[in-house]
């Protein structure tokens, strides 16, 4: 999955330490079957690099709606933990992509979900 956040201006270093390699976020995902890993990207271009994406990724789609229903409640604290942090201006989601051995995706090795 990847997702586009705008922080807040002055919380960069906050949001770095949530969504980063080490951060609550990937210590909510890694328990989870399926789950491969996480990676943050800064955008510099952005107005004074508050832009970041972040791409979670999994071994099949399966295993990401698995932990949507089983941790849905950590989900739901973790959402709520960031909304009271004031963390993130805007959210948005970018697409759900998959590995797959099929001919379907011209070589990128990747599907859309």
């Amino acid at each position: 999955m990847a997702r586009e956040f705008v922080v807040r201006e002055g919380r960069e270093r906050d949001f770095e330490r949530v969504f980063g390699r080490d951060g609550i976020w990937s210590e909510t995902l890694k328990s989870s079957p399926g789950y491969v890993g996480s990676t943050l990207r800064m955008e510099l271009e952005f107005a004074a690099g508050r832009r970041y994406k972040v791409f979670d990724y999994w071994k099949a789609h399966e295993d990401f709606e698995g932990f949507r229903r089983h941790r849905r409640q950590d989900l739901e604290r973790f959402n709520l933990l960031v909304a009271g942090e004031g963390l993130i201006d805007r959210e948005t989601l970018l697409g759900s992509f998959y590995q797959d051995d099929s001919d379907w995706d011209e070589d990128t090795g990747l599907i859309s979900a």
